[in-house]
């Protein structure tokens, strides 16, 4: 009998005496008390819930999304810190992949951090650094006309992108292509 209670205290005491450090620490991504921005708490960045363009009203995104070229989006960032003082820039590709996948988890309060509406292929900051060989022998260069000189030049073309709804990234993205823009700041202290 002593063994029986014995086990039954030994089976209880770690879930009935919790320690300090176990005490719930507020989730890593969550809501702004308005709604309207997007808080990774160990990246210390805030998001806008909305594209740019648009609005949080409360309730859910309004106004028009702004489609914008990579230079566009740059410019757009530029305006924004000038106007509000606040440090805005495109996020990084793994960070932006970073929200889309955290989108999937519904917040503490049920909600997902991301409305439907400007979801999709959003512009980032990340640009490509790694330069591919170059076969001269190669029919496809050939008929692009792409040769050694032109070929690291080609790639100043193109831009990092991330669809918000699928967290898939590309890298071969045209500047020129129209995109969304969703930025991101330092968490105000």
């Amino acid at each position: 009998m002593d063994y029986l209670l014995l086990g039954v205290l030994c089976a209880v005491s770690p879930t009935t005496f919790a320690s300090p450090s176990d005490e719930v620490r507020p989730p890593d991504w969550d809501l702004s008390q308005d709604g309207s921005l997007i808080i990774h708490r160990s990246a210390r960045v805030a998001w806008p819930r909305c594209v740019e363009g648009m609005q949080w009203s409360g309730q859910r995104c309004t106004g028009k999304a702004l489609w914008l070229s990579h230079a566009e989006a740059l410019a757009r960032v530029k305006a924004r810190q000038e106007a509000e003082g606040v440090a805005w820039r495109l996020p990084h590709m793994k960070e932006l992949q970073q929200l889309a996948y955290q989108n999937a988890r519904p917040t503490a309060t049920g909600q997902t951090l991301l409305p439907s509406i400007g979801q999709g292929w959003s512009w980032t900051a990340t640009t490509t650094i790694n330069i591919r060989s170059f076969n001269a022998y190669d029919y496809n260069n050939i008929q692009r006309g792409v040769n050694g000189q032109n070929m690291n030049q080609i790639k100043f073309l193109h831009g990092w992108a991330v669809n918000t709804a699928t967290a898939e990234a590309q890298g071969d993205v045209l500047k020129r292509s129209k995109l969304l823009v969703r930025l991101v700041r330092p968490l105000a202290e």
